[in-house]
Formats: structure tokens, sequence, C-alpha cells
């Protein structure tokens, strides 16, 4: 039994352009130093252009994105037997998955030498809509580190469905 409070889950409201909560945790992460107002501009100016590019609703645009770099599995590290493994789990919790891809996004984004942040955030979108992109990239060496380690997990069969590998 845990000594500390068992943590509630905050629930987030969805942001008031788009009425989504994807766009909304998108916003707190672009946010530095409480700038939200900056944040929202940023965000929303890269979904403006988006759909102007795409012709299509860019909610939709930047779910598909979000829904192509999130990750099925995670790896944590295991001290066993005076060494450590990286062990593979099934990510239960879409929330958890979710934060991964939008932070996997962002970092990608700071790494991108483009003019302005919204471009930069404009073109990643883009980039894991069409599946590709350095967010993407970061998705499947996750999964083929986790499909290498299989053999650690308790059932490594449900890792390698999940990654989408088979055994042999």
């Amino acid at each position: 039994m845990p000594r500390r409070p068992i943590k509630k889950k905050r629930t987030l409201l969805p942001d008031p352009v788009y009425n989504s909560v994807s766009v909304h945790m998108l916003v707190n992460r672009v946010m530095e130093s409480g700038k939200k107002s900056l944040a929202y501009r940023i965000v929303y100016n890269t979904l403006k252009e988006i759909g102007d590019v795409t012709q299509k609703n860019p909610v939709e645009v930047f779910e598909i994105a979000l829904e192509n770099v999130m990750p099925k599995v995670e790896v944590k590290p295991r001290r066993r037997a005076g060494s450590v493994q990286m062990v593979p789990r099934v990510l239960r919790s879409p929330e958890r998955g979710q934060a991964n891809a939008l932070r996997w996004m962002l970092e990608a984004c700071e790494k991108k030498s483009n003019k302005s942040m919204s471009t930069k955030l404009q073109t990643e979108i883009l980039d894991a809509y069409e599946k590709k992109g350095n967010a993407l990239k970061k998705k499947e060496e996750l999964h083929k580190l986790a499909a290498n380690n299989a053999m650690y997990a308790k059932r490594p069969q449900v890792i390698l469905t999940a990654v989408g590998q088979t055994s042999t």
C-alpha cells in the first residue's frame, strides 16, 4: 500500500476555437514561461495554414498525425541480476501515448532551423500526417527497441503483436 495519496486525473477543457482537447494539449506543450496567448497564436496560425495547404479540416489532420506518431509500447529500464535491462510494456492509457507523441513532435520542431515556430510545427504535423518525419522515426526506433527486448517482458507475444511484428 503506497503511503502517498493517489493523484486525481485532471480533466482538460477543450480549446475555445476548435473545441478539441488535443489542440489544447498542444497549446499547453508549446507554451513557454506562462505565455499562453502567444502559444494560442502559434498553434492557431499553424492550424490555419494546415487547413489552407491540405484543403481539409486542420483538427482532423492534426488528430491523424498524432495517431500516426502515437506509440503502442513503452520501454522502461529495470535492474535485474546486476545489469540494466530495457523491459517493454504495452501502453494501456491513450493519454500516455498522446503525451509522448506531442513531446516527440515538439522536439522534432526544435531541431529544425526554419523561420518561425509556426512553420516548423506546420511542417512536422504535415510530415506526421504523411507518415514521415523525425517524430515518426522516433516511434519506429522505440518499437524496434521493444521488439528486440521483448524477451524480457512477461508476455513477449503481446509486445510483438502490439508493435506489429510476428514471432519467428
